[in-house]
């Protein structure tokens, strides 16, 4: 489902009507990542990612270098991985026999 996110769209919005968008937003995200990344390996280390970008996107948005949707969407993928750290853990942690890969070549 695509949903207008423009700063003006959606301050006009009540704030349960925000609260209902985003929560609808961020269960489709939820059934994507799922498909795309079944597994928690990493999910931790994948949230603080997202924090970053969220960060980021504040500040680009702040200086005109991104639309407000921006926001919207990076906030959206930091609730999904709360979501999917809190519900399924992270198997990197939770793991005990859990080994970092190993880059060297």
């Amino acid at each position: 489902m695509k949903l207008e996110t423009t700063e003006l769209n959606w301050f006009v919005r009540k704030t349960s009507d925000r609260d209902e968008t985003f929560y609808i937003l961020v269960e489709e995200e939820l059934q994507r990542a799922r498909e795309k990344f079944p597994s928690s390996i990493l999910s931790m280390t994948a949230l603080v990612e997202e924090v970053g970008e969220l960060a980021k996107a504040l500040l680009h948005y702040r200086a005109g270098k991104c639309e407000f949707s921006h926001i919207i969407e990076e906030a959206t993928q930091v609730a999904v991985m709360a979501q999917r750290v809190a519900v399924e853990g992270d198997a990197s942690i939770n793991n005990a026999d859990y080994q970092e890969p190993n880059n060297e070549t």
